[in-house]
């Protein structure tokens, strides 16, 4: 009877146990903030789960930020059992995918084949600027919504009209539908952001805000921020240039495994890739 009682016991505590630290075991290994990045990326709306210890989540904004040319806010729940759920909530997803599927359109008819990765960046980087007009309105409100459309992709592709963060994220989505890796920088000191890109191996970065002339002088486009070197930019600018610098090199990084099949598989692909890590 004692031992029937002792095994009941024991399995009761194992019981216990295993629902403290499985959701801890189970949870997603990352390295880096831009790893759990892609994961948000692929999970959607969908909470993905990560050890305290391993995520924080504002630099993991930061990071989906860089690489991700969609305005969305990150809501992060921190559990007692060491870890922490994070999910994205993308602002406008209607027009936001509108945005993209436009960029792609206008991305096919700026650039053809036969021209260089430089002239395919000029191409874009003119046509987003004659299109678009800087929101003065926007710019000199008081406390202005960071969630509204002139801060993000679908303001400076649909509206024509955005701040800089509207014009860094058009343009990176612009980048993107021609097949050229690009991150969004944003700059606390400047409140203000523009992008970098890679060519050859080295960085650059192109400012369509700086470019684009106030008040709007229709097609006229500068280039003075077109393609300038960090030297050059920082006479100007100031941004963290290691955290740009680690974000373009995400882009050339392995990828984490991707859902097979949407969102309800997630886990058992975090499972893979939790069981690679250790």
């Amino acid at each position: 009877m004692r031992r029937t009682v002792w095994a009941l016991l024991l399995c009761l505590l194992a019981v216990s146990a295993g629902l403290v630290w499985y959701p801890y075991l189970s949870a997603a290994r990352v390295s880096t903030p831009f790893e759990a990045a892609e994961l948000l990326q692929q999970a959607g709306e969908e909470p993905v789960r990560f050890r305290s210890s391993e995520v924080d989540p504002d630099t993991v904004y930061r990071a989906l930020e860089a690489r991700w040319p969609y305005a969305f806010a990150l809501h992060a729940t921190v559990r007692a059992n060491k870890t922490t759920d994070l999910r994205v909530e993308v602002s406008r997803p209607g027009r936001q995918a509108q945005a993209k599927a436009y960029a792609a359109a206008l991305a096919a008819d700026c650039i053809t084949e036969d021209m260089t990765a430089e002239q395919k960046l000029r191409a874009l980087h003119d046509a987003l600027v004659r299109m678009c007009e800087y929101d003065v309105d926007t710019e000199q409100q008081e406390q202005p919504d960071g969630s509204t459309a002139p801060f993000s992709a679908d303001g400076a592709l649909l509206d024509h009209r955005a701040v800089c963060a509207g014009y860094g994220r058009a343009y990176a989505m612009l980048c993107d539908a021609a097949g050229i890796p690009a991150v969004y920088v944003a700059s606390e000191q400047m409140n203000h952001g523009w992008n970098a890109v890679r060519l050859d191996g080295r960085t650059w970065f192109v400012d369509c805000t700086f470019d684009d002339p106030v008040p709007d002088r229709g097609q006229y486009v500068s280039e003075e921020f077109f393609l300038v070197n960090a030297a050059q930019l920082a006479e100007t600018h100031e941004w963290d240039r290691v955290f740009c610098e680690q974000a373009l090199d995400s882009l050339g990084e392995e990828r984490v495994p991707k859902a097979e099949n949407g969102p309800e598989n997630l886990f058992k692909n975090f499972l893979k890739f939790f069981s690679k890590k250790c």
